[in-house]
């Protein structure tokens, strides 16, 4: 999908900040999420004149920054007048490290990324799931009505994308729609992922065409086994909700009722 057409295409920033609205995608019910309310996409960093009034007039609540303390260093959000803004790890490794996804960070990310290429990412993924503080932050805002909020990582693709995934499915929306607007993440970076710096293709790095888009794109399949993980432990994704977020079936009527037009 095109991502000027896509029903969350918000005009007047450059594409790589990955921004966009995640209303106009239509739920499982007929209904379409509200436009306008919830925005993701990378860090609010080195933004024009135009973009930071782009900002401004979204009239954000909330800004939650889903990056490691090492990422924010020399790289701080724009913050509006009126918004509030918080920060929480988004990816903890099994030591209970953040996962740093900054230059230096990167390093230990590829040396853990080459030892299992397979899994690495996968199970950061999935362990977002299940008692991420970052995750239950988003969705405890967002139930309470903390909107207009935005939040981000640092390209707005894997952390970013999972949040986005799990809002969306709150809202009912299903796996294909919420998998398209995954998937503009490789619209939005299609110039740094069709791109690779000299330095990436040098054999000194050894990281292949695959490789490198995957390091600055998405990957569909890997989106698609996070959800089948919360189908597999759960009989319904409202179970889910219930015992992850204490999001029961009243609730849940009523935030959809709230979020769907």
């Amino acid at each position: 999908m095109n991502m000027r057409a896509a029903p969350g295409y918000v005009n007047g920033f450059a594409p790589m900040l990955n921004l966009r609205d995640l209303g106009g995608w239509m739920a499982a019910d007929g209904r379409i999420v509200r436009r306008g309310l919830l925005y993701r996409g990378s860090a609010l960093v080195n933004l024009t004149e135009e973009e930071h009034a782009r900002v401004d007039a979204f009239g954000l609540r909330l800004i939650l920054d889903l990056r490691a303390t090492g990422e924010c260093a020399g790289r701080p959000d724009y913050v509006p007048d009126g918004a509030e803004y918080l920060r929480v790890s988004g990816m903890y490794n099994k030591n209970g490290e953040e996962v740093d996804f900054s230059p230096a960070g990167i390093s230990r990310i590829m040396d853990q990324i080459q030892r299992d290429p397979e899994h690495f990412l996968s199970d950061l993924y999935v362990s977002m799931l299940f008692g991420n503080p970052a995750v239950h932050a988003l969705v405890e805002h967002f139930a309470r009505g903390h909107v207009p909020l935005y939040f981000h990582c640092t390209a707005g693709k894997d952390r970013t994308g999972v949040c986005a995934a799990i809002l969306l499915a709150l809202l009912g929306v299903g796996d294909d729609a919420i998998v398209q607007d995954y998937l503009l993440t490789n619209e939005y970076r299609a110039e740094i992922i069709n791109n690779p710096p000299d330095e990436f293709t040098a054999e000194s790095l050894a990281v292949s065409p695959d490789e490198w888009a995957r390091m600055n794109g998405v990957d569909k399949k890997t989106l698609q086994e996070t959800l089948a993980v919360i189908d597999e432990r759960y009989p319904t994704r409202e179970d889910y909700f219930a015992e992850e977020f204490g999001i029961g079936p009243e609730d849940l009527t009523a935030l959809r009722d709230r979020y769907l037009v």
